[in-house]
């Protein structure tokens, strides 16, 4: 039972769901409804929509063993991609002149990956629990008890990842870690 519970976690909390979910409603209250779909797009044009399709072609082709790309090798692989579409990310924000409140904190989460694909050999950080984390930090800002709840559902995001035996305990809590103080920073900052 609890690993059908931590599977539906991981799924509906994956990081790409989180990021899109969790940034529309943070630009919304911020920035505004026109700002917060417009970044949704974007979000879902550069990211979202090429990251799913690649993996799942990746997944059917036997090339990657899941779509979390838990495998550290498959992750590896996988980090300059990511990090070009961050880069994609934040060249078109920036184009599209959305506030610098928006831009900083993508720039963030972006060297927060960078330093995990420095890291990639030596240890294989939960992006989940980042991500999470990250997002739930940042909200908390502005947005008390929204930030607490996130930050409960990110507690929960990484219990899933250890219960599927995704990542070790200390892979989590070092995703977690760097997710709450990057989160802070960009919070604080911007």
């Amino acid at each position: 039972m609890l690993k059908i519970f931590a599977r539906i976690v991981s799924i509906f909390f994956h990081p790409l769901l989180v990021i899109s979910g969790f940034s529309f409603f943070y630009i919304q209250a911020l920035f505004g409804t026109e700002i917060a779909k417009s970044v949704l797009i974007l979000i879902s044009l550069i990211a979202v929509i090429p990251i799913v399709v690649y993996n799942s072609i990746q997944l059917y082709r036997g090339k990657i063993s899941n779509f979390d790309l838990s495998n550290n090798q498959e992750r590896s692989k996988s980090y300059p991609k990511l990090i070009f579409i961050l880069v994609l990310l934040i060249a078109a924000s920036l184009y599209y002149n959305f506030p610098i409140g928006l831009v900083f904190p993508m720039l963030i989460y972006s060297i927060m990956i960078f330093v995990f694909y420095l890291f990639r050999y030596k240890l294989k950080i939960s992006l989940h629990a980042a991500t999470s984390f990250f997002l739930a930090a940042l909200i908390l800002y502005g947005f008390h008890v929204i930030g607490l709840i996130a930050f409960v559902v990110s507690i929960f995001i990484g219990l899933s990842r250890v219960i599927l035996k995704r990542h070790t305990k200390m892979e989590v809590i070092i995703g977690g870690i760097s997710g709450i103080m990057l989160g802070l920073l960009a919070g604080l900052i911007h």
